[in-house]
């Protein structure tokens, strides 16, 4: 009789296993694919247009005065990166890289700013968002490869001297990933980037928003551990491939990373820590008492200032 009950309770135990096992797979497949498809059935064209009305910036107006028009490069995994070229008859070209839920024209504040210090821009649209074809969000993973494939564009076919990229929020991590994985001094490496307000790291920002602030909670552990697990697997992507802070302990570029210290999105000091992790030695960063990437918007002459010292020492 106890033989039977322990084989039972074998059996039983097994089940739970196996099914526990499953529902892990189904889970950790059911998270990534949102975390990846995170702006499906969003507009993101909509909601830059919405981010700027809250600023208070007249997109019309901007797009009246000055007139863009369409460029694109293709990434070497035959990624198409499309984007907005504005001229400006300079030999020094700013690519600029907005940040999660919005689209190239959330960056018309730069952009305009940019063209007033007389730099000619390119503003991009990341993976996900958008026209960009690829419908996947990697936290600046794949996206990385469009910034690199514009840099070289920028460089080779259209000729600047001098080439910059700037991000904010998770298009910084974007450009933090993408300049701790090129050589500097090659045809598709920026001389400078900066980082406004950074995304810290695809893992560590998974796990603040399931653990809703306690990253150390069984769900934040749980949800982070059975995605990453799947994603690898089954989409070769790896969060660790996404960690900005460790890094930017690759980063040999001139680097300027930008802290807006009553920023709830991408605490300063983890911003801080991103900056303290930059191995070149050609690194400065800026604090403005702003909410999450609005330096530009609070304190433009100030910030551009700041960009502008930034770029006169480290492109010349």
């Amino acid at each position: 009789m106890k033989k039977k009950l322990v084989k039972v309770l074998i059996i039983i135990l097994a089940v739970i296993a196996a099914l526990s096992l499953i529902g892990s797979v189904l889970m950790g497949g059911y998270v990534a694919d949102r975390i990846l498809h995170q702006n499906e059935g969003k507009d993101t064209h909509d909601n830059s247009i919405k981010q700027l009305e809250v600023w208070g910036y007249d997109l019309e107006g901007f797009i009246a005065e000055n007139e863009g028009r369409d460029i694109s490069a293709v990434a070497e995994d035959g990624n198409v990166v499309p984007g907005n070229y504005y001229e400006n008859g300079s030999d020094r070209c700013v690519i600029l890289v907005h940040g999660a839920g919005g689209d190239r024209y959330c960056m018309a504040p730069l952009v305009e700013k940019f063209l007033g210090l007389g730099y000619d821009v390119i503003a991009i649209d990341q993976r996900g968002s958008g026209v960009n074809p690829d419908d996947r969000v990697t936290f600046g993973i794949n996206e990385s490869l469009d910034v690199k494939a514009m840099v070289k564009l920028a460089r080779v076919e259209l000729g600047y001297d001098k080439v910059i990229v700037h991000g904010q929020s998770m298009g910084g991590q974007t450009v933090a990933i993408y300049a701790a994985n090129v050589t500097p001094g090659t045809a598709e490496a920026a001389d400078a980037v900066i980082l406004d307000s950074p995304v810290p790291g695809m893992e560590l920002v998974l796990k603040e928003m399931f653990g809703d602030g306690d990253v150390d909670s069984f769900m934040a552990r749980y949800l982070t551990g059975t995605s990453k697990l799947y994603m690898r697997l089954a989409y070769g992507i790896d969060y660790d491939d996404g960690d900005t802070i460790a890094l930017a302990a690759n980063i040999e570029i001139p680097t300027l990373v930008i802290v807006s210290d009553r920023d709830q999105v991408c605490l300063p000091e983890q911003v801080e820590q991103i900056y303290d992790n930059i191995s070149g030695v050609d690194k400065e960063i800026a604090h403005f008492d702003s909410a999450h990437i609005e330096g530009v918007i609070d304190y433009p002459e100030e910030y551009m200032n700041t960009v502008e010292n930034f770029l006169s020492g480290a492109l010349n």
